[in-house]
């Protein structure tokens, strides 16, 4: 069985504008399967849920790959917290980089969430994200209880 979890919920109230909402999305932030695991589709620093495609006039991010790091994974913990997880229920991280000379700033903002909770993680560069002013992308794995 399967739960789409959707913008309905209102631990998203503050990510979603007036004229974005559910049906502007090609994708769901989070799908939980079997009740207990959550999967997390990637997040950037655009607002958690945004128009599709990109309407770029709209959309500014952070320069620093710190705190784009930052709104990554505060956009992850909204989705898990609407689908009933939170921070330590998370199990597996994946992040796509641009930038692999900065890992020890991403590093840094990941061990300050995370704390004594460690997650498995891959960490991978890649070419470009969906934007050129994105310079990090993270999904997660999560399992409730």
């Amino acid at each position: 069985m399967k739960q789409f979890v959707t913008p309905g919920s209102s631990a998203w109230a503050a990510q979603l504008r007036e004229d974005t909402g559910a049906d502007a999305m090609p994708f769901v932030p989070a799908v939980v399967t079997r009740g207990d695991t959550v999967w997390l589709s990637g997040a950037t620093a655009y607002p958690l849920v945004h128009q599709h495609p990109d309407e770029e006039a709209g959309q500014t991010v952070p320069d620093g790959i710190a705190e784009q790091t930052r709104t990554c994974l505060e956009n992850l913990l909204i989705a898990l917290r609407a689908a009933g997880g939170d921070v330590q229920d998370i199990v597996k991280v994946t992040i796509f980089n641009t930038d692999m000379d900065a890992q020890s700033e991403v590093n840094r903002v990941y061990a300050e969430f995370f704390g004594e909770h460690k997650p498995a993680r891959s960490h991978i560069g890649v070419n470009r994200l969906v934007s050129p002013e994105l310079k990090i992308e993270i999904e997660a794995i999560a399992v409730i209880g």
